[in-house]
């Protein structure tokens, strides 16, 4: 349930919304600040086990809070966003990323000084409120939140170190999972969900070179805040699309996301305008996700986790049309030792790859309104069945984004995640079965989601109902399919 101190805040906050709320949505350009926070599993490579792993998300399809990270890094995340002033917007494409304010507007003149010194804060509130009203284990209610702290510095302005800047952001979350106490899926149906503590995140130092053609990141930071990404996928409630597509989770302990970031460094090079190339090596320790640690353990104890990523774009620069696109393809590999389901012995090492893409196919307005409706979707594969989960995992599903012109920054989305147990799991499994009956088989799980975000105050605000369908909640068969009926509140103060 919610605490009496933050039912008064988020009381408090929704009276501001309310009040200041203008009658339409705004769609021009402006600052962008903030981060949606979106939970990502972390399962040990036998057993199902959803331990707490999760990302900072950047934006979402219809510019929803936007993640410090980007902002910061602008050097080297620019690959779907071109927020050029000087570009006529009668030229500029189709963005996904819309700017926002927020909600109480300059601080009273401490971000203005703040930001001349060089330094960009960032306070932000998510929370996912559901409840399973047929189906599952039981009938109930939870909720989940977080409070993210972000400083992100411009180092240019700070002590002269051109193309250099730093961020450290921390996060406070609280609530219970749904997906735990009543439902039994899988694909958990709160995003925000894990790692319910205070915790320090990013402490990440990035260097710009060569005319923004080239960027290096070192420090504390968390493969899935640059890899695994579309924008898409960050208006869903559901974890098993916001942030990244879940499957590599249940396949490698070494992956990491917010807020439980590990020490790591990324180098990623821009040829072209419309491509890149990214590569990133991590310390893939999974007992730095352990709450107890808050983030703080700087040890390097794990095996290395090592991933690489090619990005293309269609469109996305000055002067071209609206309809954007993003392609992705990459490759990983985990050095941990996993369980072998047929042997039971360890074996060192797993790998896989992962393609995945965003499209927009109708513009529904002149360049420059940003309203129109695109696709999504991702495969992802870890082929060696003896020791991985999730063999095979996809999304699919479209966004819509000013379906009415009065409203346009207003989006709708549908998504539909399935994920296919291992083959060798599933016969290990049924052997278990035959001694213990009430083992379950894990054959597969789907989730559907419905969802519509309505935007308040130039999108420093916005209010999400959301509906889910789980199809063989936990893959077995034994728990019937479940309705979930929730509503996702964000925030960006």
């Amino acid at each position: 349930m919610l605490t009496p101190a933050r039912s008064g805040a988020l009381a408090l906050a929704l009276s501001l919304i309310v009040s200041q709320t203008s009658t339409r949505a705004q769609d021009a350009p402006a600052k962008p600040a903030a981060a949606h926070i979106s939970a990502k599993p972390t399962p040990a490579p036998t057993p199902l086990h959803r331990g707490p792993a999760a990302k900072m998300i950047r934006a979402l399809l219809a510019g929803t809070i936007r993640n410090p990270t980007e902002q910061l890094f602008s050097g080297l995340f620019p690959d779907w966003v071109s927020e050029e002033p000087q570009v006529n917007p009668n030229l500029r494409p189709f963005l996904l990323t819309l700017p926002q304010s927020n909600l109480l507007g300059d601080w009273w003149g401490l971000r203005t000084k703040l930001e001349a010194m060089g330094i960009s804060p960032t306070l932000t509130y998510v929370t996912d409120i559901a409840g399973n009203v047929t189906g599952g284990k039981s009938q109930g209610a939870a909720y989940a939140d977080n409070i993210g702290l972000n400083l992100l510095f411009d180092l240019d302005k700070l002590i002269g170190l051109e193309g250099g800047s730093f961020l450290v952001s921390m996060s406070q979350r609280d609530g219970s999972s749904l997906s735990q106490r009543h439902v039994g899926n899988i694909f958990t149906v709160q995003q925000d969900y894990g790692g319910q503590t205070f915790k320090l995140i990013d402490a990440a130092y990035q260097q710009n070179l060569l005319d923004d053609h080239v960027a290096l990141r070192v420090g504390r930071i968390a493969t899935g805040d640059d890899f695994f990404v579309s924008e898409y996928d960050y208006l869903f409630m559901q974890n098993a699309f916001c942030g990244n597509p879940v499957g590599v989770f249940f396949n490698s302990p070494g992956m990491t996301a917010y807020p439980n970031d590990t020490w790591g460094a990324l180098m990623k090079v821009k040829p072209t305008p419309r491509t890149y190339i990214m590569a990133g090596i991590y310390n893939g320790d999974p007992s730095i996700r352990e709450n107890s640690r808050h983030g703080v353990d700087m040890s390097m104890d794990g095996t290395i986790f090592a991933i690489g990523e090619f990005g293309y774009q269609v469109n996305g620069q000055p002067g071209d049309s609206q309809y954007l696109g993003n392609y992705k393809a990459g490759f990983w590999y985990d050095n941990s030792s996993y369980t072998n389901y047929n042997t039971a012995s360890a074996q060192r090492g797993n790998w896989g790859f992962y393609g995945l893409f965003d499209q927009v196919l109708l513009p529904f307005a002149e360049p420059g309104s940003n309203r129109g409706f695109g696709i999504f979707g991702s495969l992802l594969a870890s082929p060696e069945q003896s020791i991985s989960q999730l063999p095979y995992f996809f999304t699919a599903g479209f966004a819509c984004r000013g379906i009415c012109a009065s409203r346009p920054t207003d989006t709708a989305g549908f998504g539909i995640a399935y994920g296919d147990f291992s083959a060798d799991l599933r016969d290990a499994e049924q052997q278990e079965q035959q001694l213990d009956p009430a083992i379950g088989v894990r054959n597969h799980e789907t989730a559907l989601e419905w969802t519509y975000r309505i935007y308040l105050r130039n999108s420093a605000a916005f209010v999400q109902p959301d509906l889910q369908y789980i199809i063989e909640p936990g893959g077995t068969g034994k728990i019937e399919d479940a309705l979930v009926v929730g509503c996702q509140i964000g925030i960006n103060f």
